[in-house]
């Protein structure tokens, strides 16, 4: 029940007006009583009952024969095959209701949603190739996909089908990767969703590996070689920024011997393995000059916020990406996610295990430690949920809402057993894998 405060009322001696009032007693009560009854009538009819506050199961579908499931704001897609033919079925996520479903005449990929466009990303036409392992000669399968169809979210209705696979989607662009026969990478393509048609495209030939950088919202593109040969590209138009030859690894995974490639835009990191002894070296994104390199890093570095973390065994260690200047450390931390521009969560990598919000520019703790297991959400929205066991009564799971600008923790309810289970979140929704079950959770 909402109270409407209608400011303060003086009051004046019984049978006198107060000072300078124009307006008689009997016409003020008139006049109070006729708004009073037309306020309420309008709150009568303009209001609803408000939905309870909380959190609370909605709906659920058994993905027994999913292959995977697609989580937006407003829809959950599953993902079917049986005896080589796929079926994607839409739900309306405030109700469970079934929107739209759609057969394929052969089994496809993982589905990706670019909801800023509407469309649904299916890869199409998959072709596995058996490949030999470097030591034993046993094979090894790689599998990828020669089409993607585009589809309505809202209908599924068919937009457009091109050659490749989508690697990143990135607003209302796919990057798009073709292959060989021997599932060597042979061409990358930009295309924008609305239409399909191509920004730029670039032959592939040689290139081993490749990623985009930052991963969230990508400026640039590394490709590499077996011989070590980097050639950076930007993102929107294909245009080489860099080029340069750097000391690589031949790659054999059986051993131990592999390369990775990473970065956060400005700076191309390299990680290199072999049997357990790390190296890295960091360039300069726009000139391929090296900036710094670390022997026995004890792992790979990745990006968080603006620098550069480690784990050096007994806690992670940020570095800043252009000159290797140690900015913090936190010991007991195993991982860090980037949960918004300027800040990151250091966890210990276990279920139900011990969390801290920092300041990602310097390491600084923001609010208390949370106990639990992060829902994976947009990390724009400003705040995530965290998932974590309850004593009394136990067997259930406690939903926590973490503030990502102060770090205040705010219990939301309870649900059944979550706490180790697989879940994201999108405003107002939680979706959890729960053995067989998909649940679907409001959360106010």
């Amino acid at each position: 029940m909402s109270t409407i405060e209608l400011g303060e009322i003086s009051s004046a001696p019984e049978g006198r007006e107060p000072a300078g009032s124009p307006l008689n007693r009997r016409l003020v009560r008139q006049l109070s009583l006729g708004f009073a009854g037309a306020l309420c009538l309008a709150v009568l009819a303009g209001s609803q009952v408000p939905e309870p506050r909380g959190v609370r199961p909605v709906w659920s579908v058994s993905i027994a024969q999913a292959q995977g499931t697609t989580l937006t704001r407003d829809g959950v897609f599953v993902h079917r095959s049986a005896n080589g033919l796929a079926s994607v079925t839409a739900y309306e996520l405030s109700t469970g209701t079934i929107r739209w479903q759609r057969a394929f005449d052969s089994t496809i990929g993982y589905l990706q949603a670019a909801e800023p466009a509407g469309v649904l990303l299916v890869p199409t036409e998959g072709h596995v190739v058996e490949l030999p392992s470097v030591n034993d000669g046993s094979a090894f399968h790689a599998e990828f996909h020669r089409q993607t169809i585009a589809i309505s979210m809202a209908t599924g209705a068919e937009l457009w089908r091109t050659a490749g696979e989508p690697y990143t989607v990135s607003g209302d662009t796919a990057l798009l990767t073709e292959y060989t026969e021997r599932a060597d990478l042979a061409r990358m393509r930009l295309i924008r969703l609305g239409d399909r048609e191509t920004i730029w495209s670039r032959d592939t030939p040689g290139v081993s590996n490749y990623t985009v950088m930052p991963t969230d919202r990508p400026s640039r593109i590394v490709t590499a070689t077996n011989s070590g040969l980097i050639t950076i590209y930007a993102y929107g138009t294909g245009e080489r920024v860099s080029t340069g030859t750097v000391p690589w690894v031949k790659a054999n995974p059986d051993e131990g011997y592999f390369n990775d490639l990473s970065g956060t835009g400005d700076v191309l990191v390299i990680n290199r393995s072999r049997r357990e002894v790390f190296e890295m070296s960091v360039y300069r994104a726009d000139t391929m000059a090296e900036l710094w390199r670390a022997a026995d890093t004890n792992g790979y570095a990745f990006p968080c916020g603006s620098a550069l973390c480690l784990n050096d065994g007994r806690g992670l260690i940020a570095y800043d990406p252009l000159t290797g200047r140690r900015r913090w450390r936190l010991d007991g931390a195993v991982n860090a996610f980037q949960v918004g521009p300027d800040r990151l969560v250091l966890g210990e990598g276990l279920d139900d295990g011990r969390n801290q919000l920092v300041d990602a520019e310097t390491g600084a703790a923001l609010g208390e430690p949370a106990q639990g297991t992060l829902a994976w959400n947009d990390a724009g929205e400003g705040s995530l949920l965290l998932l974590r066991s309850t004593v009394e009564p136990p067997d259930r799971t406690a939903v926590v809402r973490w503030d990502l600008r102060t770090g205040r923790q705010r219990m939301l309810g309870s649900v059944g057993d979550m706490a180790s289970r697989p879940c994201s979140s999108v405003p107002g929704y939680l979706a959890c894998t729960a053995g067989e079950e998909y649940q679907v959770i409001a959360v106010r």
